[in-house]
């Protein structure tokens, strides 16, 4: 009788769902639309500087307690991109904490209605390799904010 391996799978990001947009609108006038659009409160902190050295801006909102937490994350520059996604996508708004599907419906719809905005999608995060290393990435660059 052949044993049969027991595999555990772990999420390492669970409750997270990620909106690419395309769009020329700079980082500080996407973030505005945003604001105001979502009634939240982006914050712009310290880039976030890449494994090569390349800076991009960064945004945050956190709701708090048992509420979601927003990144805005600049994706393109410049200087060059942090990672590529197709559909050719500029920023990255990473929501973490559970968002119901008729809410986050909503959320992509508003976005999609800014003006300069192209197009924005809901990223597939297990179509693109790169992700969970953005996403840590990310996710270091918010504790060394909270932390300081």
């Amino acid at each position: 009788m052949v044993k049969k391996k027991k595999k555990i799978v772990v999420e390492p990001f669970d409750d997270i769902k990620i909106v690419g947009i395309c769009t020329h609108l700079e980082d500080y006038k996407l973030a505005w639309h945003i604001n105001k659009l979502l009634n939240i409160n982006l914050v712009k902190y310290s880039d976030i500087v890449n494994e090569d050295g390349l800076e991009f801006s960064f945004y945050l909102y956190d709701g708090g307690e048992n509420c979601n937490t927003f990144n805005l994350v600049e994706i393109v520059n410049s200087e060059g991109r942090w990672v590529n996604f197709t559909p050719q996508t500029d920023y990255l708004i990473v929501i973490r904490n559970f968002i119901n599907d008729e809410n986050l419906a909503d959320l992509l719809n508003k976005i999609k209605h800014i003006e300069g905005v192209q197009f924005a999608y809901l990223v597939d995060l297990d179509m693109n390799s790169k992700i969970d290393a953005l996403l840590e990435d990310i996710e270091m660059h918010e504790i060394e904010i909270i932390n300081s």
